[in-house]
């Protein structure tokens, strides 16, 4: 039962984990740097878990211990999700409004604190369990087992949850969580002696109820508690899709969309819908086949339809979002099902590819790239691509939130990130800058004249409320284009946004910063901006510094605690690089990272099976551990570059491989460090068997935070995995000269 009760922890961690994630990042509007974060956090208190155990006393650390925590997990995984959502009816923010980053951060670190420590202690105290039950002094031996479970866990939560949890709400899936543990914690109550039985019988009785309530009233729960997320706006509708969740709500009369906390529209908006279309139809000389990407279902395909075009193509990031318009939209359901727009269901980007290559205009209708997903529509890879499927006198128009008349250094680098982007790849670009900053380009002159638009209006017999004839003078000739396009053409720190050097989110995170806290955005500006040399630099000295420290104290546990450490680093370096690619080649396949992370796990409970079948540890083994580490990001690094140079996008087995490459590597390490550590314990007559645990959770925690939130947005991929080869090199030399 010992396996199964690990088994049974990195199910629930796995599956906690991505459901937890999932709620705070709708919750607060999160993206990469709040996922980093998240990870981090996540992390360091099951870190923190696996080593405060060492301070109860040897009674409470048993089987009592074991069940507690089974029981504990079982309970904190619903109440989580619950205080989640009800934390952010904290915050002053009206829904839809951008919150308050700082706030927001220590909300998602301190609310999952204690689900997280539970899962530390939970590892610790099986283990020392098992331990003594066998009065084995192969305390490494022990941990490897207990990983090795724990990974498989770990696996099979992955594929449930890919394959079947992703379309349930939250509390059916806790309930799942709540009867797994509560099966464990009756089996051990039956087979096993059991201190207090009663009181753990009355404890179960309890939280079988919470399940039952759980099962039985998910849809009541679900919708009930997700309001939170929506002040003054009651939540008609919320669902969860393989792309992320979607939610609607209502003020008043109109009706509000959101896919995963991001506002994407409402039913009311024709004065933006009427600028977004008709700006770069009436561009165009004979617009006749179009395509539109994003939020068409609440007003854009109308106003498309009046131009009468042979084509329409219609692209959502998350196409759930067109059967939830359809149900509140009558008007959305008309356009939608007369047969005029082709839907397209595949992720927009990889379905450009096989859509015509003479359409004559291409919209771009999305938020702000506050996230590595919607980034991938900002990008010079991208752009290429939107040139390439345009006639030669096709129109590109895309747009940015925006403040023409108080345009901050932060939201200036933003805008001008992607004006020199679109500049890059089209000859010509008009700007027409209000609150919102419609981009429009062409491979060919684009009309500057507003009587060459106003004259094609009329001669189209088009009827608008909002971009009549007086509105096209004025949003051409008013002196903000100038004073915005005078701002691009000077600023020359602002550097060009692709998907490898993801700038555009990068200086979107720093403007969504600084509306909150001006210091911190600079801070954080000139912390990114820190030399990459001198990082790589510092990052091998202290490497070298700690191997001479540990070499005078004659204390070489400290050098094996590290090496698991920079192992944690870089699993967890490698998970994030991943994900980050596998999203910029496939989109946001929300159901396939889940399915990656199970590779990566499958792969490090393989390498620590096999590593438990060497009993046989050394520093020289260490060292090839490493120096293979190091040779796998040089072939991940040609991996990349091979895709970015000639658009090749690996399939989906490569991702796969390249987890599993790694995750071998890093579970044969965790098996060879347990052995050397505690062979080097039994001289000193201690026993800690959460140091190794913890210093991989620890290790994996920065390499989360530190890649995620610093290196790939500063650095950008090539530069991050130089870095990761560089380090593991140097720590494989230090190794080396402990042999």
């Amino acid at each position: 039962m010992f396996f199964l009760s690990l088994f049974i922890l990195g199910f629930t961690s796995l599956v906690s984990q991505i459901v937890m994630t999932r709620e705070l990042v709708v919750s607060f509007y999160g993206n990469e740097f709040f996922i980093g974060w998240l990870l981090f956090g996540w992390l360091f208190w099951v870190g923190v878990g696996s080593i405060i155990i060492k301070f109860l006393s040897k009674p409470h650390r048993g089987l009592s211990l074991v069940l507690t925590c089974h029981l504990l997990a079982a309970v904190l995984v619903p109440l989580t999700i619950f205080w989640i959502r009800l934390s952010k009816s904290f915050s002053a923010n009206a829904a839809g409004q951008i919150p308050d980053l700082m706030p927001a951060l220590m909300t998602s670190f301190i609310v999952i604190a204690p689900l997280c420590l539970v899962l530390g202690m939970h590892f610790v105290a099986a283990s020392g369990y098992r331990q003594a039950c066998r009065e084995s002094q192969d305390r490494a031996g022990v941990l490897r087992i207990a990983y090795f479970y724990e990974a498989l866990g770990f696996v099979l939560g992955g594929l449930v949850f890919s394959y079947g949890l992703v379309f349930l709400n939250e509390f059916q899936t806790s309930a799942i969580v709540i009867f797994l543990n509560l099966g464990m914690v009756l089996m051990f109550l039956f087979l096993e002696k059991v201190a207090a039985k009663k009181y753990f019988l009355i404890a179960a009785v309890l939280t079988f109820c919470l399940g039952h309530i759980c099962f039985l009233f998910s849809d009541q729960l679900n919708i009930r508690t997700a309001g939170f997320r929506f002040a003054q706006q009651p939540l008609i509708k919320t669902q969860n899709s393989i792309y992320g969740n979607l939610a609607l709500t209502r003020t008043g009369d109109q009706f509000n969309f959101y896919e995963s906390g991001l506002p994407v529209g409402t039913d009311r908006d024709e004065a933006f819908n009427e600028c977004l279309i008709h700006f770069p139809m009436l561009s165009n000389a004979n617009p006749q086949k179009v395509l539109l990407i994003g939020s068409g279902f609440n007003g854009a395909l109308r106003e498309i339809l009046k131009y009468n075009p042979k084509e329409i193509f219609y692209a959502e990031l998350d196409p759930s979002i067109i059967d939830l318009a359809r149900e509140y939209i009558p008007a959305s359901r008309r356009i939608l099902d007369g047969g005029r727009v082709q839907l397209i269901k595949r992720d927009p980007r990889i379905s450009l590819r096989s859509l015509p290559r003479d359409l004559d205009v291409i919209i771009i209708n999305l938020p702000n790239p506050s996230t590595g997903l919607i980034n991938r529509y900002f990008t010079d890879e991208f752009f290429k691509e939107v040139r390439g499927h345009l006639k030669s006198n096709g129109v590109m128009a895309t747009h940015l939130v925006f403040a023409s008349d108080s345009v901050s250094e932060p939201l200036g680098n933003l805008g001008t990130s992607i004006y020199k982007t679109i500049h890059r790849n089209f000859d010509s670009v008009v700007i027409l800058p209000e609150d919102v900053l419609f981009i429009l380009a062409s491979p060919s002159p684009l009309p500057r004249d507003p009587q060459v638009l106003i004259q094609r209006l009329k001669s189209r017999n088009i009827q608008n409320y909002f971009v009549t004839p007086p509105s096209i003078v004025y949003r051409y000739t008013t002196d903000r284009v100038s004073k915005t396009l005078d701002l691009f053409l000077s600023n020359t720190t602002a550097r060009i946004n692709s998907d490898l050097y993801p700038q555009g989110y990068f200086y979107n995170s720093v403007y969504w910063l600084s509306i909150f806290h001006q210091y911190f955005a600079v801070l954080y500006a000139s912390v990114m901006q820190t030399n990459y040399f001198l990082i790589l630099v510092l990052a091998v000295l202290f490497i070298l510094l700690l191997s001479r420290i540990s070499s005078q104290l004659n204390v070489n546990k400290t050098i094996i605690i590290f090496a698991m450490a920079m192992g944690g680093f870089s699993l967890m370096s490698a998970e994030v690089i991943v994900i980050y690619g596998f999203q910029i080649f496939y989109g946001n396949l929300y159901y396939k990272i889940s399915w990656i992370i199970s590779s990566f796990m499958a792969a490090t409970a393989a390498g620590a099976f096999w590593g438990n079948r060497d009993s046989i540890a050394s520093f020289i083994k260490l060292f090839k551990l490493h120096s293979a580490i190091g040779a796998y990001f040089v072939l991940w690094f040609l991996v990349m570059w091979l895709a970015a140079g000639v658009k090749w996008a690996p399939p989906p087995e490569v991702w796969i491989m390249l987890g599993a490459g790694i995750g071998v590597l890093i579970g044969l390490e965790f098996s060879c460090i347990n052995i050397l550590y505690f062979l080097k314990e039994k001289y000193e007559g201690q026993f800690r068997l959460g140091a190794i645990y913890a210093a991989d959770l620890l290790g994996s925690c920065l390499g989360a935070l530190g890649i995620s939130v610093f290196m790939i947005p500063a650095y950008g991929i090539y530069k991050t995995l130089l870095f990761l080869m560089i380090v593991n090199a140097a720590l494989a030399f230090v190794l080396f000269k402990k042999t």
